[in-house]
């Protein structure tokens, strides 16, 4: 069920946007991708004290029915609820971490004892575990009705409380790299309880997550076959299977086929420069292709010249960029299978070209790509956007 990213020689190759100029943060601090799944609801179960099971759209409501009956703000938001939540990764020293981050409301009263005076507050928690961790969420052979558990050995976690938004990412990535540093052992893990279950022909995923404290003496119990059927006598949250599945299966296990701390081919160190460009490490990503070249000074490999191209590219080194796609075009595949990445070269030496206000030629290589069959949407936008009345006939 989860896809693994082996390290093959990619044909995928980055398209580049055409959009402003922005600072980049010059600090060492790990880069976060992208989302790369979002879970915006799920129906939360839970069996009150009167003996009935009560469900809430993305909401574990108190055990007390008379509670449920008759919730303060506070109680309105149950014993555990999300607004969303979401996967990324991160490369930590090349291996590859998620990060899980659950959003969720909450807050407190300005007079406790008296109940009053709710202030509502909306919370972050994540937790960042090694992405081969996923592989045991899905076993290779899946029984229905079966409950099971995985300890995702957290690397780090936080619970931010009344968080601002704008410094989430920060923050993250601020405890990625301290723990990096420190090597300090969470005191708490992460269990994913897991139930796959069939109801009248459809599919579901029952789960929860559960922190714990990290010992094994407390966490074991939960893997334990005898303690199976506990799992989910309370509550659980439930989502139709086919989005519980790609939701984890978002994340590209890398499963490399080379030491990825010591490369030593040229195919190594291209395949180690793409991993690295595809997380936002620019600066490693380029020294990896220009090892690549050390190796193999007089390689015919378009692939390496493109993806140099758009390295230089995201670092600004416009002019460098260029020849690297100069160089990339002129080596033109007779593979049917390598084509549309060539094309795609000519449409990024564009948008380089762009961004160093040269439009005219920047409109001539992305209308290029276009003749030459470029068959990504968002591209062919950008193109009629940007070089609408420019060059719109290209001669090849």
């Amino acid at each position: 069920m989860i896809k693994k990213l082996i390290f093959l020689i990619s044909l995928v190759f980055p398209l580049l946007c055409i959009a402003q100029s922005i600072e980049r943060n010059q600090s060492n601090l790990p880069i976060l991708s992208e989302d790369k799944a979002i879970i915006e609801s799920a129906m939360g179960w839970v069996l009150q004290d009167n003996g009935r099971w009560r469900s809430e759209k993305s909401k574990i409501l108190l055990f007390s029915s008379e509670m449920n009956r008759n919730p303060d703000p506070l109680q309105k938001y149950g014993r555990d609820n999300f607004t969303k939540i979401i996967l990324k990764e991160v490369l930590i020293e090349d291996e590859q971490y998620v990060i899980l981050i659950i959003f969720y409301d909450g807050g407190y009263f300005e007079f406790p004892n008296l109940r009053q005076g709710f202030h509502k507050q909306k919370n972050a928690k994540y937790f960042v575990f090694d992405s081969r961790k996923i592989q045991e969420v899905f076993p290779e052979e899946l029984r229905y009705n079966e409950p099971y558990a995985v300890n995702l050995s957290l690397f780090t976690y936080d619970d931010l409380i009344d968080y601002d938004p704008k410094e989430l990412e920060t923050k993250i990535s601020y405890n990625v790299l301290k723990t990096s540093k420190t090597k300090e052992k969470p005191q708490f893990t992460l269990m994913l309880n897991l139930l796959p279950v069939s109801v009248d022909g459809k599919k579901y995923y029952r789960f929860r997550f559960l922190k714990l404290i990290n010992k094994r003496n407390i966490y074991r119990k939960y893997l334990l076959d005898e303690n199976k059927d506990k799992l989910f006598t309370h509550s659980y949250y439930e989502l139709p299977m086919k989005e519980f599945v790609d939701f984890f299966s978002s994340i590209d296990i890398i499963d490399p086929d080379f030491d990825i701390y010591n490369p030593e081919s040229f195919s190594d160190f291209y395949k180690r420069g793409v991993m690295r460009f595809d997380r936002g490490h620019y600066d490693k990503a380029l020294s990896d292709f220009q090892e690549a070249l050390k190796i193999d000074p007089e390689t015919r490999f378009m692939m390496l010249y493109a993806y140099l191209g758009s390295t230089q590219h995201e670092l600004g080194n416009y002019p460098k960029a260029i020849r690297a796609f100069d160089k990339a075009i002129s080596l033109e595949p007779s593979e049917l299978l390598m084509r549309q990445a060539w094309v795609r070269v000519y449409y990024n030496r564009g948008v380089t070209k762009y961004f160093m206000e040269n439009k005219e030629d920047a409109c001539r290589d992305m209308n290029t790509s276009k003749t030459l069959g470029l068959k990504d949407q968002d591209a062919l936008i950008k193109i009629k956007k940007k070089c609408k009345g420019k060059l719109r006939n290209v001669g090849l």
